[in-house]
């Protein structure tokens, strides 16, 4: 029998090919939605198996993946751009503003947020936006920068290339946006957001463990603790081009520059 897709000989229950089921029903309502389901959780239930191996192994779960198991755990670029997407539909669906969610919550993490009405609370809503807009750019920023410092700092005798070395920033990053997703449904339930501590906290010793799990020719505590340097220099890396990026807008729009004068603050 011929493969609908490819049209290459189907001698099993799927085209040794591309993949495609031999035998498919016609599209009704009940076909749509197992059909559905069988792209979430098929292929040995991908979608949760990727869940649990990234937040109890991630690092073994970064290492299959660069090992060429392709079929295990969803690609880690996908899984990033899939987090970030989710945590957009959930703040959607729960009828929340993600640029006001945002504001508010650097709110709550600072100790003296700008007042009302003045420059400094018109540039931070200003601010907001342009993340909440380019929050996918904004984020896959961060991953070569990461990359980077594993790749010819810290763990230059992994023998894994530079774009090996972001599998694991691609996995970690997109999976700590499971904060964010919580923090919208605590703050649509109780109005209450996961305090920005508690997420650095856990993010901070998820990505050691997550270094630490799959750099294992080192001592796990030195490994652990090359983790979470790789998080705080990227991070200073990244905010140090944001605040270079930041001056040179600033000097070339004259607007911008009125909002941060002192006098309108």
């Amino acid at each position: 029998m011929p493969c609908v897709n490819c049209g290459a000989d189907v001698t099993g229950a799927y085209c040794s090919n591309c993949g495609q089921r031999a035998t498919v029903k016609r599209l009704t309502f009940r076909e749509g939605w197992n059909d559905f389901w069988a792209r979430i959780y098929g292929f040995d239930g991908m979608f949760p198996r990727t869940l649990r191996d990234l937040t109890i192994r991630p690092g073994k779960a970064s290492l299959k993946f660069i090992e060429r198991n392709r079929v295990a755990y969803y690609g880690p670029v996908g899984y990033f751009f899939l987090t970030i997407t989710l945590m957009y539909l959930v703040a959607s669906l729960l009828g929340i503003d993600m640029v006001d969610f945002m504001k508010n919550s650097a709110k709550v993490s600072m100790s003296e947020p700008p007042k009302p009405g003045t420059g400094q609370a018109k540039f931070m809503e200003e601010l907001m936006k342009i993340v909440s807009d380019n929050m996918k750019l904004v984020s896959f920023v961060i991953v070569p920068i990461q990359a980077f410092y594993s790749r010819y700092l810290f763990f230059r005798k992994s023998n894994l290339n530079f774009v090996e070395h972001t599998v694991l920033p691609f996995y970690t990053l997109g999976h700590v946006y499971w904060l964010s997703i919580m923090s919208l449904l605590s703050y649509s339930v109780l109005g209450e957001f996961i305090p920005a501590s508690v997420q650095l906290v856990v993010s901070f010793g998820y990505f050691g463990f997550a270094y630490a799990d799959m750099f294992t020719y080192q001592n796990k505590v030195k490994a652990f603790l090359k983790g979470l340097g790789i998080y705080i220099v990227a991070q200073l890396t990244f905010t140090i081009i944001g605040i270079i990026i930041g001056i040179i807008v600033v000097l070339l729009n004259p607007e911008v520059f009125e909002m941060l004068r002192p006098s309108n603050n």
